[in-house]
């Protein structure tokens, strides 16, 4: 018996997931695409990385 036999004896069974109607499945494609919301760390980073480069900006002017 080769090593992909032997890997594939040994993998459980997974259960094919139940066939979902037309709306339950445009519920379920609507909920994984929402785009991300902008949390308050992001918004700090983006606003730290923002002044830190005007304030490159300016040393490296002057």
């Amino acid at each position: 018996m080769d090593l992909q036999s032997l890997v594939a004896a040994h993998m459980p069974n997974r259960r094919r997931p139940t066939p979902m109607g037309a709306s339950a499945e445009d519920r379920y494609y609507r909920s994984q695409i929402t785009l991300p919301r902008l949390r308050l760390r992001l918004l700090g980073l983006a606003a730290a990385t923002a002044s830190l480069t005007l304030l490159l900006a300016g040393v490296i002017k002057a």
